[in-house]
């Protein structure tokens, strides 16, 4: 997506070209079955009279008759089955979620292992389950990184030290846990299909949970963690200076 708006934007655009397009296929078909529009329906890729489905046409065969060899269109109709529509929405439409992770901190090393990871979310009308399970546990992959792993490290030159992914370190399978998810579908009132964009709700709250969720298991009254990511030896630091702090 770019700015969480594909499904958004285009998925209206596209629902609103495929109503003309269904409008236009089932006047067609009235006049070729001779029925009245609202008495035929779209079903297996035909227009059918409702409760007689041996009076059909398909839509194949309603494509080619809306596309004449010789161009002659009736009056007033539009060659092609086939539309144009636009949706530019005034508001986008935010998803909203919230993430829930059990951390274990090694006391010796100060390794982090996440245990587990829970995300309940509502990105509106669910389109395609599968593909929105992707995009949030990728999301969570990609927050992972962000809060433990990636960082770019310079000489006092500015020289880039780990320009290759031998030591620009990227969170892999064995590394990510299996992430719960579930939804909560509250339809959003700024578009047609009730659908909010789903790209950031993933990534975005990793890195402040992870650090939370840290500070809880630590349970050090001056530990304050406000950055990431979070490497061992930076959280060893980060430890060491709150309890001389407290000291």
């Amino acid at each position: 997506t770019f700015a969480s708006r594909g499904a958004v934007v285009a998925g209206n655009a596209m629902h609103a070209a495929a109503g003309k397009v269904r409008d236009k296929a089932l006047r067609m078909a009235s006049e070729e079955l001779e029925a009245a529009v609202e008495d035929l329906e779209l079903a297996d890729g035909s227009v059918r009279v409702k409760g007689s489905p041996d009076r059909a046409v398909k839509l194949g065969e309603l494509a080619a008759k809306a596309n004449p060899l010789r161009g002659a269109v009736k009056p007033g109709a539009e060659p092609g089955l086939e539309a144009t529509d636009y949706f530019g929405p005034e508001r986008g439409a935010t998803a909203s979620g919230v993430h829930a992770m059990i951390v274990e901190v090694d006391p010796d090393t100060f390794q982090v292992a996440i245990k587990k990871y829970v995300v309940v979310h509502d990105c509106g009308a669910v389109i395609n389950p599968l593909i929105l399970e992707g995009q949030i546990v990728g999301g969570v992959a990609q927050g992972i990184g962000n809060a433990f792993y990636e960082a770019l490290a310079f000489d006092e030159n500015g020289q880039l030290l780990n320009a290759s992914f031998m030591d620009y370190l990227l969170p892999t399978a064995d590394t990510v846990p299996r992430v719960e998810t579930d939804h909560v579908v509250t339809p959003s009132p700024l578009n047609p299909l009730g659908i909010k964009g789903a790209g950031e709700a993933g990534a975005i709250p990793v890195g402040p949970l992870f650090a939370q969720a840290i500070e809880d298991a630590l349970q050090i009254e001056a530990l304050e963690i406000l950055e990431i990511p979070l490497s061992p030896n930076r959280l060893y630091e980060l430890v060491r200076g709150a309890v001389k702090s407290a000291e």
